[in-house]
C-alpha cells in the first residue's frame, strides 16, 4: 500500500488533493495489487475557510483529515502522520505543490523497489515572478541548475528534500524527522544527514511537482531568519553541514566573527531595502544570511 501524507497550514491544497485522488483511483483500477490512502494533517490552521476547503477535498477522495490542537511544525506533523499510515511506502508531499504529470503516482509505484528513499523533482511554475515575490522567485530559479536528477544523484544526501519524497515505512520509522525542528528550516537537511549515517540508499528522479508557494519578499526573509535561528540551536552534526554555520566556523578560526557581526548591524537596513524591493540581488541575500547568522549565533554562544 502507498500512503500519501500531506501536512498543511493555512494553505488551500484542495487542487493537489483532488488530483492525487484521481490518480490514486485510476491506478487502483488498472494495476493489480495497488492500494492507496491519503492522509492530510492540519497544523492548527487559523484560516477556517482554507481548513474547510482541505477537509472537504480530503473527504471527497476518500482520504483521512486530522487536525492537531496546536501548531507543532511540519517535522513533528509528518512523524505523526507516519504513525497513522498503513502503507509500506510513505509518499510525503508539501501542501503548496501541484502535480506536474498525469502519471505521477504510477512512476513512484514503479520505482518503489529501487531504493530506500525515492526523491522526486521540484519545478518552478512558468512565468515571471509575481509582484512582491521577486526574492523567493529568483532564489528558486537560481537553484534550478542543481535540481536535475543527474546532479542530485551525484550528491544524493545533500540534495534530499521532503517536498516530494517517498520512504519505505520501516526506514522512516527508524529515523524520523528531528522533533526539535518545530519552526521553518533544516528538517530536510538533517534528514539527509541521518539517511547517510544509517547507510540508506536515495534515488533521485525527475518525477516532478511544481512549487506553487512562492512567498512574498518579507515572508521569505522572515522564514530565512527563523531557519538560521533553528540552525543555531541544532548543533552538530548540522553545523558541520549547513553552509551558514560552516562559514561561521571559518570566520571564527580567523577571529572575524565580531567584525562581520558589527558590519552586518551597520548595513542590515541597506541589505533589507534591496531584498524587499523589486530587484533583489542574490549576493546581497547571501551576505544577509552570513551576517545574520554571525550576529545571532555569536550572541547565543556568549549566553551559554
Amino acid at each position: 500500500m502507498l500512503s500519501i501524507l500531506i501536512p498543511v497550514f493555512n494553505y488551500d491544497a484542495s487542487a493537489l488533493i483532488f488530483e492525487l485522488g484521481r490518480q490514486g483511483r485510476d491506478l487502483a483500477s488498472r494495476v493489480e495489487g495497488f492500494e492507496w490512502e491519503l492522509l492530510v494533517g492540519d497544523d492548527a490552521s487559523t484560516d477556517a475557510s482554507l481548513e474547510a476547503a482541505n477537509c472537504k477535498a480530503t473527504a471527497a477522495v476518500g482520504g483521512t483529515y486530522c487536525r492537531v490542537p496546536q501548531n507543532i511544525g511540519q517535522a513533528y506533523l509528518r512523524n505523526l502522520l507516519s504513525e497513522r499510515a498503513k502503507g509500506e511506502w510513505l509518499l510525503m508531499i508539501d501542501s503548496d505543490a501541484r502535480v506536474a504529470g498525469p502519471d505521477f503516482l504510477e512512476r513512484y509505484w514503479n520505482d518503489r523497489n529501487k531504493a530506500d528513499v525515492i526523491c522526486g523533482a521540484l519545478k518552478n511554475p512558468p512565468g515571471p515572478a509575481p509582484r512582491g515575490c521577486e526574492l523567493r522567485y529568483r532564489y528558486e530559479k537560481a537553484a534550478e541548475r542543481q535540481r536535475t536528477a543527474a546532479y542530485r544523484n551525484r550528491v544524493p544526501y545533500t540534495c534530499f528534500t521532503a517536498f516530494n519524497a517517498m520512504f519505505r515505512h520501516d526506514v522512516f520509522a527508524a529515523i524520523r524527522f528531528d522533533s526539535r525542528c518545530t519552526e521553518y528550516g533544516y528538517e530536510d537537511v538533517l534528514m539527509g544527514v541521518m539517511l547517510q549515517q544509517y547507510g540508506k540508499k536515495i534515488l533521485h528522479t525527475d518525477n516532478a511537482l511544481y512549487h506553487m508557494g512562492i512567498d512574498r519578499n518579507a515572508s521569505f526573509l522572515e522564514k530565512t531568519e527563523t531557519s538560521l535561528r533553528v540552525l543555531s540551536r541544532l548543533g552538530e552534526p548540522m553545523q558541520s553541514v549547513a553552509g551558514a554555520s560552516r562559514v561561521y566556523k571559518f570566520m571564527d578560526r580567523l577571529g572575524l566573527v565580531p567584525v562581520v557581526a558589527w558590519g552586518f548591524r551597520c548595513i542590515r537596513g541597506l541589505l533589507r531595502r534591496n531584498l524587499l524591493g523589486r530587484h533583489p540581488i542574490l549576493f546581497c541575500f547571501q551576505l544577509y544570511k552570513t551576517g545574520y547568522y554571525a550576529e545571532y549565533h555569536s550572541r547565543q554562544v556568549k549566553m551559554r
